[in-house]
C-alpha cells in the first residue's frame, strides 16, 4: 500500500509540475537522440564497408609498396577509373583473410600522383589517384594471407554513389607482398641452366598465371617472357597463336591501322618468338617487347584456336614500374 502511494504521489507530483514535465521530456528527448546517432552511426558504418569484387580491367591500379615501421604496415600505390577524373572519385583498400574472410580495412590518404598523370595523359586528369594506406600490424593475424581489394567510389549525377571493387591481385602473409597468393601459386623451378630465365623468375614482375594449362607471363627489363611448363599444349603445327593485345589511353598514339580498334595487335606465334640462346627446360619461352609509344593501361593475352576461331583460355592484367624513371 506505501509504494502504491508514492508511485500515486510522485506521478501527481510530476502532472503539477511543468519543470519536472520538461525535464523528464529532455531526458527522453536526449535517450532517443542517442539512441538514433548509435543505429546511423552503425548503417553508415555497414555501408561504407558494402562492396562486391567483380572483374573490371578498367579500373588501373597497383600496390606499389609496403613498409612496416614503428608497429604499422604501409601501403602506397595508385587506383583510377579510365575515362574519369581522379578528384571526382575517392579509394579506399579493404584486406580480406583469403580461408578466414575477416576483413581489415586500414586507414587511407589519397595524395597526388603526378607521375601517373604524365604517364597516361589524356583529356582526364589521373592527378589525384595516388594513395597511402596504414594499418597497425597487430591487426593482421600471423600466418593468414590476406589479399588487397580495393574500392573506388564516385557519384553519378550527384544523385547517388557507386563503388567499384576489384581484387589488386596482391596479398600480404607476415609482412610480406606478394604478386600470387601463396597457397596457389606454383613457384618455378630455378635449378636451371638458363641465366636469363633465372633472372626473369627472380628478379621479374609476375604478371599473370594460367595454373591449368601452365603458362606464366613475367614482366622483366621492358619485355614480356610467356612461360610454358609441360602442361602447355603446344600446336603440333608448330604455330601456337599467342594473342597480344595492347591497350591504351592514348588512342591518337596507336599505329593508324589500329586507331579504329582502339588497341594495339601485336598476336604472334610461340614458335617464331621462341628463346633458343640457352637452354630452358623445362620451361619453353617466347620474348616480345612491350611498346612504349604509347600508354598502356592493360594487356589482354591467352591462348587461341585458329581453326576453331576459339579462345583455349583467356586473361587480362596491368603493368607495374611502367613510368618509374621516365617523367623524372
Amino acid at each position: 500500500m506505501e509504494n502504491a502511494k508514492e508511485d500515486k504521489n510522485i506521478f501527481k507530483r510530476i502532472n503539477e509540475s511543468f519543470k519536472i514535465q520538461v525535464l523528464i521530456c529532455a531526458v527522453l528527448s536526449a535517450i532517443v537522440i542517442s539512441g538514433f546517432f548509435v543505429v546511423n552511426r552503425t548503417i553508415d558504418k555497414n555501408k561504407v564497408h558494402e562492396y562486391t569484387i567483380t572483374e573490371d580491367i578498367d579500373m588501373i591500379n597497383s600496390i606499389e609498396d609496403i613498409n612496416i615501421a614503428n608497429g604499422n604496415i604501409i601501403l602506397d600505390g595508385y587506383a583510377f577509373l579510365l575515362g574519369m577524373d581522379s578528384t571526382n572519385t575517392s579509394v579506399s583498400l579493404l584486406l580480406l583473410g583469403v580461408n578466414s574472410g575477416n576483413e581489415v580495412w586500414p586507414d587511407i590518404e589519397q595524395i597526388n600522383r603526378p607521375d601517373v598523370n604524365t604517364y597516361f595523359l589524356c583529356e582526364y586528369n589521373y592527378k589525384y589517384s595516388g594513395f597511402r594506406a596504414s594499418l597497425e600490424d597487430t591487426e593482421l593475424k600471423d600466418d593468414e594471407c590476406y589479399e588487397i581489394i580495393i574500392n573506388i567510389d564516385y557519384s553519378v549525377d550527384g544523385l547517388y554513389k557507386v563503388r567499384k571493387t576489384v581484387s589488386s591481385n596482391r596479398f600480404i602473409l607476415n609482412g610480406k607482398l606478394y604478386v600470387y597468393n601463396p597457397s596457389q601459386f606454383d613457384k618455378p623451378d630455378l635449378e636451371l641452366q638458363s641465366e636469363l630465365l633465372r633472372k626473369v623468375f627472380s628478379d621479374g614482375q609476375l604478371c599473370f598465371y594460367q595454373k591449368e594449362d601452365g603458362m606464366y607471363v613475367y614482366q622483366y627489363e621492358e619485355k614480356l617472357y610467356w612461360i610454358a611448363n609441360g602442361d602447355f599444349e603446344f600446336d603440333k603445327n608448330g604455330q601456337t597463336i599467342i594473342p597480344y593485345y595492347l591497350y591504351t589511353s592514348q588512342i591518337d598514339k596507336l599505329p593508324v591501322e589500329r586507331v579504329q580498334y582502339k588497341f594495339d595487335n601485336l598476336d604472334f606465334h610461340f614458335e617464331q618468338y621462341e628463346y633458343k640462346d640457352e637452354v630452358t627446360a623445362p620451361y619453353r619461352v617466347a620474348i616480345r617487347d612491350i611498346p612504349d609509344d604509347y600508354a598502356i593501361t592493360n594487356i589482354t593475352t591467352g591462348h587461341y584456336d585458329f581453326e576453331t576461331k576459339t579462345w583455349f583460355w583467356k586473361g587480362s592484367f596491368h603493368l607495374d614500374d611502367l613510368f618509374n624513371g621516365k617523367n623524372d
